[in-house]
């Protein structure tokens, strides 16, 4: 093989790894742009439901947006006070069509059952981080007294 046709072979090579880039960057670039809307349609519906989540002794206080792949949002809840489990069952029966509702509920109740099972004597629990993306993260925060 001569010089001549490595030079063709090699910028043969070169064009197609660069058009293999171009269509993986504009894949990657799609799926950044439905998992942009979807996370923006997502914390639309989290913020409306502010006001039903206050209602379980919870309040919203920050909102973390992810973007990357895959996208996310972080909410930080305040432990305000306690409220019965028959008060917050009334509250998803009377929202039962949303389900986003229903898994930050269940997940704030996770929480606060777990946190009253322990015994930290020094400190109080104060909140949560619920992470909704892949994977589902929460953590618990607790402050000194």
């Amino acid at each position: 093989m001569d010089v001549a046709n490595i030079k063709v072979s090699l910028s043969e090579v070169i064009g197609s790894v660069g058009d293999k880039m171009k269509d993986s960057l504009s894949f990657l670039k799609d799926l950044k742009d439905a998992g942009t809307d979807k996370i923006s349609t997502l914390v639309n519906d989290v913020l409306g439901l502010a006001p039903v989540i206050e209602g379980t002794g919870f309040e919203m206080s920050d909102i973390s947006v992810d973007i990357g792949i895959p996208p996310g949002i972080s909410i930080a809840f305040i432990k305000e006070k306690d409220v019965d489990s028959e008060t917050i069952d009334q509250i998803l029966e009377e929202n039962k069509d949303k389900d986003m509702l229903r898994i930050i509920v269940r997940s704030l109740q996770k929480a606060d059952a777990v946190q009253k099972g322990m015994n930290l004597s020094h400190y109080k629990f104060r909140g949560l981080t619920l992470k909704l993306g892949l994977p589902p993260d929460m953590s618990l925060t607790f402050v000194k007294q």
